[in-house]
Order: structure tokens, then sequence, then C-alpha cells
């Protein structure tokens, strides 16, 4: 495993491009991997690219996908 910076709750929000509270609430419910430390939740890259690809793959069929 590879050490990566932790990215804040607003980090996370601008890549996304959802809103803070968002990205919190997608930690609390566990639908978003992130790491609590304290009362400050963080969140790796990796973890976003992989949550990110896994809704869009979910999403989108490979038929409805195709560009046209």
């Amino acid at each position: 495993m590879t050490w990566e910076p932790l990215l804040t709750p607003i980090e996370t929000a601008k890549l996304l491009r959802i809103h803070p509270k968002t990205a919190v609430r997608l930690a609390r419910t566990n639908e978003l991997h992130a790491v609590r430390l304290g009362k400050q939740w963080r969140f790796r890259q990796s973890d976003l690219t992989a949550w990110v690809e896994s809704h869009v793959k979910s999403i989108c069929q490979p038929s409805d996908c195709m560009e046209k």
C-alpha cells in the first residue's frame, strides 16, 4: 500500500463537483470510503476515483454509452 495525502471534505467536493456536506453525508452512510480522525473526515483520492468509476459503470451500460 502506498501512502497518499488525505483530502478534506472541501477538496473532495471540488474534485467530485458536489457540496462538502454531501461528501460528509456519503462518508457517514458508508457510500464513500473515508477516514474519520477525531471529528474530521478525510478522503483518499484513489477511493474517490474508484467510487466515481463504480458509479459510471453502474449507470452506463455498454450499449447506452457508445458515442453515436
